[in-house]
């Protein structure tokens, strides 16, 4: 039973990030995971020793924090599905960082199988235009949305990424946000 002062646990909440290759996954569960202290200090220690091209100066990249293969590490890119827990005063996470190249799709189908949410990401920077000038989403992007649904994940957020590259153009987040 809960109390105004004691929230009542809401269990285990699973979910995945999708979206297509650089769009952000990695990074966005390395800053949940950093913001909410479920980081250890051996691993920020680590991660302040790897220097990324990723990143600039002393800026540390999350995105090494769901990196479990060499492959992965020296690639920069996810291969395989990282499952991470986090937890909150009312709630405990298992978040599940899926790849976004295409040929490891079966991957995030792994993933995205046990979840209950999903966060999709798109890259602000990354989208075009038809030859009607409709904005078109990545290929891979699409596929993800596609799999999420068929899959029956009924709890979506789509979530718009790099906006400070595009001068947080509202008429890009809207165009996005259409498509």
């Amino acid at each position: 039973m809960s109390t105004p002062h004691q929230p009542a646990d809401l269990g285990v909440l699973r979910f995945i990030t999708a979206g297509s290759v650089d769009d952000g996954k990695s990074t966005l569960i390395g800053r949940l995971l950093y913001d909410s202290r479920a980081v250890l200090s051996d691993q920020l220690s680590a991660l302040s020793r790897a220097k990324n091209k990723r990143t600039v100066g002393e800026e540390i990249d999350l995105s090494l924090l769901t990196d479990g293969l060499e492959a992965e590490r020296e690639q920069g890119i996810t291969i395989d599905v990282a499952y991470r827990y986090f937890a909150t005063a009312r709630r405990k996470f298992i978040i599940a960082d899926t790849p976004g190249h295409e040929q490891y799709t079966r991957n995030m189908v792994t993933g995205a199988s046990t979840a209950h949410a999903a966060i999709i990401l798109v890259d602000a920077t990354r989208v075009t235009k038809d030859e009607e000038g409709r904005t078109i989403l990545l290929p891979q992007t699409k596929r993800h949305s596609a799999i999420v649904k068929l899959l029956g994940l009924q709890h979506v957020i789509v979530a718009i990424n790099k906006m400070d590259l595009v001068e947080y153009s509202e008429t890009r987040f809207n165009e996005i946000r259409d498509a």
